[in-house]
């Protein structure tokens, strides 16, 4: 279960997701190896299991709007189409 999120912790999670939408090796290195490429950032244990999952259910429930970032979320465990 992941914790509420604040209005910053909202803004970190989706300026990560941006920056994947927006740059395929970021992206591709989120998608691989996210906890190398999370690293350098300044996230929370709730943040970076979200992203490193990638599940779409999860960044909805934080009340993020993925309809930008369907390319490369799950949905269930599979690729959101």
């Amino acid at each position: 279960m992941i914790a509420p999120i604040t209005p910053e912790s909202k803004e970190r999670v989706e300026e990560i997701l941006t920056k994947a939408a927006q740059d395929i090796s970021f992206r591709e290195a989120l998608l691989e190896d996210p906890e190398s490429t999370l690293e350098s950032y300044d996230l929370s244990p709730d943040e970076k299991f979200a992203l490193s999952t990638m599940k779409r259910v999860a960044l909805e429930e934080w009340g993020i709007d993925v309809r930008n970032y369907r390319a490369f979320l799950m949905d269930n465990g599979f690729k959101m189409i």
